[in-house]
């Protein structure tokens, strides 16, 4: 066997290709140049995935998605364990006959079992309006072609239509945005389109010079929200966290660069942050008050205690 293709490199192969599958379709050539094997052994990869059970689409020559409807979260297992299956059904394929029947018994068993059937169970937000396919497409052109694009958008300001250059498409809290400059980029701000708030979109012959992957790097940064792809000034943040709060912090990162310090005897703790956008912060604050506070900086506080006075006034009316 290849050593570039053991049995570990292909599990850990699979394993990425179908967490980007779930978020979005991905390119052999991108993914054979990042794995550093050939756009071949990617393929391989692509149709072990597919006879699997897991329903691909081809987007464009050498891109593939999931079908419609297909998601990792529709499945009762995890990446991990879906990716040793994918393996799995190579070896029981090469068998057939009566192996490969009852893998594929196995696998409709395993993946279509109940909620009930499982130990675990997934409490979270749901999606009411996933994301269509209908300009999705569009808009990966734009961005591999450096093409420009006419859109129909509704901000609150209304509708307007605009002329951008798109750069890369970003997940946030069940909602797609486009990031994308205005004319350019000559006012160095890339400002963020909801995919769902455009109404029509217009790819134009005009193109537009590559940005420097450094640039995009350095604008999307450690950012853990949508709020935090900013490239401007940048805002030290300390808070304190018991409780819950305390615990939920010290298990997840929630903030861009956190910091988490050890737990104090009562089990509180102080949680640093750099923060481009108050955004990013408020509303953690606000789902665990009391439970959280801020420390610095002052004008931070301020405006979490505005929003909350805010609310006492409205709910008061």
């Amino acid at each position: 066997m290849n050593k570039n293709d053991s049995g570990d490199k292909k599990y850990y192969r699979v394993l990425n290709i179908l967490n980007r599958l779930n978020e979005g379709p991905v390119k052999i050539s991108d993914l054979s140049a990042e794995f550093c094997v050939s756009e071949r052994s990617i393929q391989r990869d692509i149709e072990r995935i597919n006879l699997t059970g897991f329903h691909l689409d081809s987007v464009q020559k050498g891109t593939y998605a999931f079908a419609p409807g297909v998601s990792l979260n529709s499945f009762n297992l995890s990446s991990e364990q879906l990716s040793v299956l994918v393996l799995m059904r190579e070896l029981a394929g090469s068998l057939g006959g009566a192996i490969k029947d009852a893998f594929d018994n196995v696998f409709a068993r395993a993946t279509a079992s109940t909620s009930g059937e499982s130990p675990f169970y997934s409490v979270g937000p749901r999606a009411l309006n996933p994301l269509t396919r209908k300009f999705y497409e569009d808009i990966v052109f734009a961005i591999e072609h450096n093409k420009k694009i006419k859109v129909r958008y509704v901000a609150a300001s209304g509708e307007k239509d605009r002329v951008l250059c798109p750069v890369k498409i970003l997940a946030s809290e069940h909602f797609f945005y486009m990031m994308a400059s205005v004319d350019g980029g000559k006012d160095g701000q890339f400002p963020k389109f909801r995919v769902d708030r455009i109404k029509r979109l217009d790819i134009l012959p005009d193109e537009f010079p590559p940005f420097s992957p450094e640039l995009i790097k350095k604008i999307i940064g450690p950012a853990t929200t949508i709020w935090g792809v900013n490239e401007g000034k940048k805002i030290q943040v300390r808070l304190k966290a018991e409780g819950a709060a305390a615990d939920f912090l010290q298990s997840k990162e929630i903030l861009p660069l956190q910091k988490v310090s050890k737990p104090a005897p009562d089990g509180s703790v102080t949680v640093k942050a750099v923060i481009h956008h108050p955004m990013e912060v408020v509303p953690l604050v606000l789902h665990w008050m009391p439970e959280i506070s801020i420390l610095e900086p002052a004008e931070l506080r301020a405006e979490a205690a505005d929003r909350i006075k805010a609310y006492l006034k409205k709910a008061g009316n």
